[in-house]
């Protein structure tokens, strides 16, 4: 398909030198570039599909230190040394 593309000052840059970089023609980068965003969109679009991410609270009964003393919790985690 055969079609007249406008491209912004500097989106044409970048083209350019990734099409210099990649020792490419015009069109291939053209067509490489969209073929990457198109599969990007549409892995976007089914990523928006699917259920969002829940954390389901556990009751995991009393504490069984008191928070409130840092130096008694801490000991727990590493005991003073002798």
């Amino acid at each position: 398909m055969r079609t007249t593309l406008t491209l912004e000052p500097d989106v044409a840059a970048q083209l350019e030198q990734r099409r210099r970089d990649s020792h490419s023609s015009l069109k291939s980068e053209v067509n490489r570039l969209l073929r990457l965003g198109l599969e990007h969109d549409r892995g976007s679009a089914g990523a928006e599909a699917t259920e969002p991410f829940r954390v389901e609270p556990l009751d995991v009964g009393e504490l069984l230190i008191d928070i409130d003393d840092v130096t008694a919790a801490l000991d727990l985690i590493e005991p003073p040394r002798l």
